[in-house]
C-alpha cells in the first residue's frame, strides 16, 4: 500500500495543453467532464472527481485555488470517501468561457485533466422599432428589430402565414463591453403593400429558436393631406350681330382637382354665363 499526500489545483488555462517533464503518477487521476454549460450571470460548475488505485492507503489531501475573485471548490472539505474537486464560478461572465486545467500533485507524482466551459445567454424577446413612428400601409417605412444574446445568433423574418422572408435583410452584430451580442435587422416596407403582420423571430447559435416579436402595420383611413388645383381656363369670346349689342359669355371652366392622399381625380365643371346689355342671359 501506498501513503499518498494529494494537492489538487485549478488553473484558468489559456494556452492549450500543459505539459511538464516530471513524470505523471498512476496512483491519483483526475476525472473531469469533458464540456460544461454556464449560463449567463448564473452559477457554473466544472465537475472534476479524484479517484485512487487500489495501492494508495489514507491519502492526505489538501486543496489550493488559483487566487481568482468569484471562484471556489464545490465541496469545502474532502476526506479519502469524498474528492470531488469540482469548480464553481458564482456569477458567470462570457470572459469565463475558456479551457480549464486541474492540477493533481502527491509525493509520487502528479496527474493533470482539462475541462471547457462553454457560456450562453439567452436572448431577450425582441424589440421592433416602427420608422416612421406613425408607418401605415400607405407610407414607405422600415421595422428594425433587434435582440441581445450570447453567443452569436441570427434574425429571421416571417410573414402573418409563418413563412420566412424570401429575401431576408442583412444582420448587423454589435458586440458590448460585457461580451454579449446585439444583433439587429431592417426590414424595408413599401407603401401600398398587401402584408400587414410581421415576425421577426431570433435564433441561437445552435439554430434553435429562442424568442419572437410581431409587428402590425396599421391601415389608416385616407385623409386630404392637401389639395392642388389647376387654375381654370377661361376664355372670352365677343358677338356681334346686325344689332349693335354687344354680350360676352364666358365658356364652361373645369377646375381640376389633385387629393395626394386618395389618389384620384374630382373634377368639377363651373359654367359663369354673363348678361347682356338688356339683362337677358346670353
Amino acid at each position: 500500500m501506498v501513503r499518498s499526500s494529494v494537492v489538487s489545483e485549478f488553473e484558468i488555462f489559456d494556452s492549450s495543453w500543459y505539459s511538464c517533464d516530471s513524470f505523471f503518477t498512476g496512483f491519483v487521476k483526475i476525472h473531469c467532464k469533458t464540456q460544461n454549460i454556464g449560463q449567463y450571470e448564473q452559477e457554473s460548475r466544472l465537475d472534476c472527481v479524484i479517484h485512487y488505485s487500489k495501492e494508495v492507503e489514507d491519502p492526505e489531501i489538501c486543496g489550493k485555488l488559483t487566487s481568482l475573485p468569484g471562484y471556489s471548490f464545490a465541496e469545502p472539505s474532502w476526506n479519502n470517501k469524498n474528492v470531488n474537486v469540482s469548480l464553481l464560478i458564482h456569477k458567470t461572465a462570457v470572459k469565463d468561457e475558456g479551457v480549464y486545467t486541474c492540477y493533481v500533485f502527491t509525493n509520487s507524482g502528479f496527474n493533470i485533466n482539462q475541462t471547457r466551459l462553454n457560456v450562453t445567454a439567452k436572448y431577450g424577446v425582441p424589440t421592433i422599432q416602427p420608422q416612421p413612428q406613425d408607418i401605415d400601409l400607405n407610407t414607405d417605412g422600415s421595422l428594425t428589430c433587434k435582440s441581445t444574446g450570447y453567443p452569436k445568433g441570427r434574425l429571421s423574418w416571417f410573414d402573418k402565414d409563418n413563412k420566412p422572408w424570401l429575401e431576408q435583410p442583412e444582420v448587423k452584430v454589435l458586440k458590448t463591453e460585457n461580451g454579449l451580442f446585439i444583433l439587429s435587422s431592417t426590414l424595408k416596407i413599401q407603401g401600398g403593400s398587401a402584408f400587414s403582420n410581421y415576425t421577426c423571430k431570433v435564433f441561437n447559435a445552435r439554430g434553435d429558436e429562442e424568442a419572437e416579436k410581431s409587428f402590425t402595420v396599421q391601415n389608416k383611413p385616407p385623409s386630404a393631406r392637401g389639395i392642388r388645383c389647376r387654375a381654370p381656363h377661361m376664355i372670352l369670346v365677343s358677338f356681334f350681330t346686325q344689332q349693335p349689342v354687344l354680350f360676352v359669355r364666358f365658356l364652361f371652366a373645369t377646375v381640376t382637382c389633385y387629393v395626394m392622399q386618395n389618389i384620384f381625380l374630382k373634377q368639377h365643371p363651373t359654367s359663369m354665363p354673363l348678361r347682356n346689355q338688356e339683362g337677358l342671359e346670353a
